[in-house]
């Protein structure tokens, strides 16, 4: 018989203690294997700026890494909203109503407004243009496809577009209407959109959002922005304090909310009049299917999302870099690059909490390491018997030292390999809370290479080390003294 055969049939006479200490250590593999797949995963998704086909990002003063966290990946709170008039800075002539090109015009290929603020079943809805899905791609250079339905055209006041996650958990389907509410899941109820398509899985944040024609958004309650209106009436007569006059000012007027862009009276509020014989309150949307446009003057935008050209063959990065740097000069707004921001965040905080998970577990390791070493040790006072029946059948010393490394290094691969299993097994059972929260796709064959391949390396090492001493005791068992 082999030597690799008497270590395995040695393990199998211990069956139970053998399991524990190969269970204990897979136990820490898998948490190792885990932590190391999940955080680079999570690490790569963010830092690569997976699933942004634009580089810069342009909204109210304030953190640049809040403006990031809550336009591209969906959380964190909006910090304040910029007038239409910065919007326009990056469209075209032909884009523009004064039919002069912006300032930033000639840096820009894509500009795509975002506006914030409503939810959805604790799902974000981004009030936006057809050209979010029309002009922009995924950060690898992918158009956004439809699972089923389409993007909502420019006409479409009250068409929704829904991320994949959104309609798969909450059973929405093309046609289905939803109703956004105003801030908060238990705020102000708004009129209802209808889903006129749903985006095939990107595994991005942009599953997890729910995004609707910004003309819509504006119509809605509470999402005009006020203007005050000062008027002076003054006469020749009422001059001034000369004249014996003096000089009246009206107190500031708002204009109506968006209701009077529906032609709705004042009084029906955002829902409609209610029936007096039933009291169904109406939709404002069936009161009025063809509402106006908000007037410019009335619109805010939460962020734009800013694809720069790339003039003469300059690399965008570099015309992004530039472009901050102009905007960030001004008071008006400020700009952010979501990659850059997001590995500052990962280097702050992530990276180290990573590194003290992968502390921990490997202490679990090495703790399941001295296991090996007590069974290891345990099971040569029990067969010091058969290690001298084997010396007297002629084994070498060397023979007797190479089965227990043997046995050793097959309850350390063992175990290495029902843990890696194991931890891969981890990811994939969370992979979807994962996808959900962070829009970053984790499943059983995610990897973390080269830190998987180092512990194949280190477990062999550690089962050597482990089973070193009771080799060395094995080696030296004295023949006479058992037989």
């Amino acid at each position: 018989m082999s030597l690799l055969g008497i270590a395995w049939r040695s393990i199998r006479q211990r069956l139970l203690t053998s399991g524990l200490t190969a269970l204990s250590l897979a136990l820490g593999v898998a948490l190792v294997v885990a932590t190391l797949v999940i955080g680079g995963v999570v690490r790569d998704a963010f830092s690569s700026g997976q699933g942004l086909g634009y580089n810069l990002i342009v909204g109210a003063k304030g953190s640049p890494l809040q403006l990031v966290l809550n336009s591209v990946y969906l959380v964190s709170k909006p910090i304040e909203n910029i007038g239409w008039d910065v919007y326009q800075d990056f469209l075209p002539a032909k884009d523009r109503p004064d039919g002069v090109a912006g300032r930033y015009a000639g840096s820009v290929a894509n500009a795509v407004p975002i506006c914030m603020g409503d939810y959805y079943r604790s799902y974000r809805v981004v009030g936006t243009t057809a050209a979010y899905f029309d002009r922009l791609t995924l950060g690898d250079g992918r158009p956004f496809t439809f699972a089923a339905g389409r993007n909502f055209q420019a006409s479409e006041f009250f068409g929704g577009v829904l991320g994949s996650t959104v309609a798969t958990t909450l059973r929405l389907s093309v046609g289905d209407t939803f109703a956004p509410t105003h801030g908060a899941d238990d705020g102000l109820v708004h009129d209802p959109f209808t889903v006129t398509g749903i985006l095939a899985r990107t595994d991005t944040p942009v599953d997890r959002g729910v995004y609707v024609n910004m003309e819509g958004f504006y119509l809605q309650e509470g999402h005009a922005k006020p203007i005050p209106e000062t008027v002076t009436h003054a006469t020749p007569k009422e001059a001034g304090p000369e004249a014996g006059g003096a000089l009246e000012i009206s107190p500031p007027k708002r204009t109506e909310s968006p209701q009077a862009y529906r032609e709705i009276s004042a009084a029906t509020k955002a829902s409609g009049p209610a029936d007096p014989t039933t009291g169904v309150i109406t939709p404002v949307t069936q009161l009025n299917p063809n509402p106006s446009p908000l007037p410019l003057n009335q619109r805010e935008v939460t962020a734009i999302l800013v694809q720069t050209a790339s003039p003469g063959g300059m690399p965008p990065e570099l015309l992004a870099m530039g472009l901050k740097n102009a905007i960030n000069e001004g008071r008006a707004a400020q700009a952010a690059e979501p990659v850059r921001e997001i590995r500052t965040l990962l280097d702050l905080f992530v990276r180290p909490l990573e590194l003290l998970l992968l502390l921990v577990t490997t202490l679990v390791v090495i703790v399941s390491a001295i296991g090996i070493l007590v069974s290891m040790v345990g099971s040569s006072l029990e067969r010091s018997r058969d290690v001298a029946v084997m010396r007297a059948l002629g084994a070498r010393r060397s023979h007797v030292l190479t089965v227990v490394l043997l046995e050793a290094l097959l309850l350390a691969v063992g175990g290495g390999l029902v843990g890696w299993v194991l931890g891969h097994g981890i990811v994939a059972a969370i992979g979807p809370l994962i996808t959900t929260n962070a829009g970053v796709s984790a499943g059983f064959f995610s990897s973390a290479l080269p830190g998987e391949l180092l512990l194949v390396p280190f477990l062999v090492i550690l089962a050597i080390l482990a089973a070193l001493l009771p080799a060395l005791a094995a080696y030296r068992t004295d023949v006479a003294k058992w037989l």
